[in-house]
């Protein structure tokens, strides 16, 4: 039977990561199964998929906050959002509104003390706890996580049974393309060049100076694209230089998501080497659903998706001379990364789709998982 779902998401119209990624693009999987899908988000940006209703209410936004640390500031920004869109949630008779942040806890406590009768789930994709959050977490009724070990995350601290449903990839979107030289000019990386490429956002817990450690001890032509923006970027720029391999350390800056299967397409390997918790990892399936091998960290929930010596290899977190030596032994053998990449598309065509995603989401909105 249809539905009319809410994704409730303040960042969803204006931020480019995963979580937002998560909302546009498992509401329109839903919407194509048939159902009515609303997004409500800030009022900055805009649409990503037409078969998504956005609604946009105000806010003020988690960096206008006192630094109190930035947990602090994301609850802020969720409170100041909730004084506007809480009263659409009471007004639109939705069957089922899904959260995916503890931030908006309090806006579904306190709506459902209003009278809220639509089912409310949260799908967890990482940790966020903050004080007092436990308080509110009798307003959630369907409790979901993107992978296990973000599910053992959620069961410890809130005490409750956690489904598990997977995020996903557009398969028909992110698809291995050929190599474009105007591409590769336009980040200018040579056109013979073997090229390793990362796609996030640019803060320390992504880990990617160990990447540009790597370099001076991996051959000339190896050279790494960085794709995204974020605080650490300066950081980088300045390790690059030091090392002596900024001409190899390419910055592409924020790509829009439509674009990026060609970007990755320009690559002979994905990197993701993280040093903080990784719940999922959406830009791993992505990279995946390209035809690329991946090297990630084994941590969080990244073994959850790359599985190791067949679609990658799974490396140490924090460990530069693991990632040198990982990276040398697949650049050298092309052979292998071609396997890899080929197994890499057959796995997110096998396990991570969207549809399938929202297939399983689905049953536990309507009851019957």
């Amino acid at each position: 039977m249809p539905m009319r779902i809410c994704f409730y998401n303040v960042t969803s119209s204006f931020i480019p990561g995963g979580l937002e990624t998560y909302c546009w693009e498992m509401g329109r999987a839903l919407a194509q199964r048939g159902h009515d899908v609303a997004l409500v988000a800030g009022n900055r940006g805009g649409a990503w998929h037409d078969e998504v209703r956005l609604l946009q209410f105000p806010f003020r936004i988690e960096q206008d906050w006192p630094d109190f640390g930035h947990r602090f500031q994301r609850l802020m920004e969720r409170l100041s959002f909730a004084r506007h869109a809480a009263k659409h949630l009471l007004s639109s008779d939705y069957d089922a509104i899904v959260i995916c942040k503890p931030y908006d806890f309090p806006v579904l406590w306190l709506a459902q003390r209003r009278g809220l009768k639509a089912l409310t789930a949260y799908h967890a994709g990482g940790t966020d706890f903050y004080a007092g959050d436990r308080w509110f977490a009798g307003a959630v009724d369907r409790w979901i996580a993107v992978s296990a070990f973000t599910a053992s995350q959620q069961r410890q601290r809130y005490r409750r049974d956690v489904a598990v449903v997977h995020n996903g990839v557009d398969v028909g979107r992110f698809k291995p393309q050929g190599r474009d030289p105007a591409l590769r000019a336009q980040w200018n990386v040579p056109a013979d060049a073997r090229l390793a490429i990362s796609v996030g956002r640019l803060v320390g817990l992504k880990g990617l100076r160990l990447i540009v450690s790597a370099l001076p001890r991996l051959p000339q032509d190896v050279h790494y694209l960085v794709v995204g923006t974020g605080p650490a970027e300066p950081a980088l720029r300045a390790q690059a230089a030091s090392l002596g391999v900024a001409s190899r350390v390419h910055f592409a800056g924020r790509i829009e998501h439509g674009q990026l299967s060609a970007a990755l397409s320009q690559a002979e390997i994905f990197v993701q080497p993280s040093i903080g918790e990784e719940a999922f990892g959406i830009s791993v399936i992505e990279a995946m659903a390209c035809g690329l091998p991946v090297l990630a960290a084994r941590i969080g929930g990244l073994p959850e998706v790359v599985t190791d010596a067949e679609t990658g290899r799974l490396v140490a977190p924090g460990d530069s001379a693991a990632w040198t030596s990982a990276l040398s032994e697949a650049l050298a053998d092309p052979g292998l990364l071609r396997r890899m990449g080929s197994a890499a598309r057959r796995r997110a065509e096998a396990e991570f789709t969207w549809s399938a995603s929202a297939a399983k989401l689905e049953k536990i909105l309507q009851g019957t998982h």
